[in-house]
């Protein structure tokens, strides 16, 4: 979750429709696993398969801004 904040936050890097996408896919699959915290032990579940999902878009899915789109 404080990946998603400090982009949505951030005034120099942006996400992706596709980033924003696997981030609420993961937020409601966690909803539903009824916000079971130990979705990165044991066994992977969905949960944890849209996490990674989620995380490794970060690496392409996210977008440096530009300093003079900044400040318009």
């Amino acid at each position: 979750m404080n990946t998603h904040a400090g982009i949505t936050a951030s005034k120099h890097k942006t996400g992706s429709v596709e980033f924003y996408k696997r981030f609420a896919n993961f937020i409601q699959l966690f909803e539903e696993s009824g916000r079971y915290q130990g979705y990165l032990e044991g066994k992977p579940t969905d949960v944890t398969r849209a996490y990674w999902a989620f995380l490794d878009c970060t690496k392409v899915e996210v977008a440096r801004v530009d300093a003079a789109e900044v400040s318009n």
